[in-house]
This record gives structure tokens, sequence and C-alpha cells, in this order.
């Protein structure tokens, strides 16, 4: 677990010399870690402890870690997941996203970087300032009422759990509802940056809260051509 206000996270890396860099250098930037060798090992430690954050290599034995963040995501929506891998192909970057990671980083990297995008991961995701959590910020859409500082969407008695970063983009859409926000602003807004592969992440994410909220006709996120996208609620009389 934490250690008062020092995030605790889970490594899961099969090459033991990277693992032991990363803990050191993780360590000097004010982190505490638990090492794990394999997919396996870590769904057990995850399931025992609590995590801040977790940094997931995808090619290891026993079970890879795009099985292990499908299980952590099942059990867990708000944790923030970073794939640390050689795996630099597009389609596994976006497999990486839909499993709900929060940063797809390819070897080799920078450490300095890495902790830069731990540092703006936690940040987002509220993780580094708890108290956020319990402040009370709900919002309703047509039937859907949303706790945004919990990622909860209720509707017909349902719960729905959502990721730190699908909660975080649903909030700018909630707080600026029927008007226009720009990929832009979007990209910078939750990832800080705007490139290539910000930009893809974001249409995977903007389909992930379309699906979350494809069960409320009266709302859904519309495309601006050329512009960005606009959460719009139809209101019938």
């Amino acid at each position: 677990m934490s250690i008062g206000s020092i995030p605790h996270i889970l490594i899961v890396e099969d090459e033991i010399a990277l693992s032991t860099l990363l803990k050191e250098n993780l360590k000097l930037a004010g982190y505490s870690t638990h090492l794990c060798k394999d997919g396996e090992e870590g769904w057990q430690v995850f399931q025992k402890e609590r995590f801040d954050l977790c940094l997931f290599d995808v090619n290891m034995p026993k079970k890879n870690g795009f099985e292990l963040a499908k299980l952590v995501r099942e059990a867990d929506a708000f944790t923030p997941i970073i794939f640390l891998t050689a795996n630099a192909a597009e389609e596994d970057k976006l497999k990486g996203f839909s499993l709900g990671a929060d940063e797809y980083i390819t070897k080799p990297f920078s450490t300095q970087e890495l902790v830069a995008r731990i540092k703006a991961v936690l940040k987002r995701t509220s993780l580094l300032k708890p108290e956020i959590m319990v402040k009370e910020e709900t919002y309703e859409i047509g039937s859907l009422k949303i706790d945004l500082p919990n990622h909860l969407v209720f509707m017909g008695g349902s719960e729905k759990k959502m990721s730190g970063t699908e909660g975080e983009l649903l909030k700018l859409f909630v707080k600026n509802k029927n008007q226009l926000l720009t990929r832009n602003s979007l990209l910078l807004s939750i990832w800080g940056r705007d490139d290539f592969y910000t930009a893809r992440n974001l249409d995977v994410y903007i389909n992930k809260l379309r699906k979350l909220l494809k069960d409320e006709p009266s709302v859904e996120i519309i495309n601006v051509h050329g512009s960005g996208f606009k959460m719009v609620e139809n209101i019938t009389t």
C-alpha cells in the first residue's frame, strides 16, 4: 500500500536488469515499487496490494501484459496502467489503449520521460491528491447520473465504472455540454501533448464514451468535421 503520500507502483517486467533499473530510478523520483517477473505473479500481487499505478511489459511469460491489463481493468477501473514495451506497431498501441491503458511507451525510452509521464498520469487521475476524489461533483444528463470524482455512471438502476482517463474526458464534455471542444484542446488537457499517437488514443476513448452512453438516446458525442467534438443533449417536449 501507499506509505503516507508516496505513490506505490506495480512493475511487471521479465527483464530483471530493466526492472531493477526502473525500481532504482523511481525510488529516486519519490515512488515505492513492487517488482514482478511475469504476468501471473503480477496478477496475484495486484489482488493483494493497493497500487497507485501499474507499469506493464507486453511480452512476458505465463500472462502477457495485455492479458494482465484486461484482468486488472475488469477488477479495477481506476488504477492507471502504462505499457512499457518493445512492441511499437500501431495495432499493438491501439490494442493497449482499447484495454484501458493511460500511456503506451516504447523501448528504448528515457527514464526522465518515463518519470514525467508517470507524474502526468497520476496528476490527471487525481491519485496524487486523494481529497479531490471525495469532493461532491455529480451531474445529470437525460436519465444519466454521473459521479465524476468516483468515475461512475448510473442509469436505470445500473452502475458502470470508468477508467481515470475516461472520467477526465467525460468531465470535460459534461462541463462544456453543447459546446465545441477542439481536438487540440482535448489532447492538451488530457495528455499534455498533441501528436499522432495521442490523437489515435483520443479516438479510442471517444468510442469508449459513446459505448458507455449508448443506452441514453438523448445524449451523444458528435463529430464536428475538421474541428473536434461536442456533447449534445436532445431534449424532447
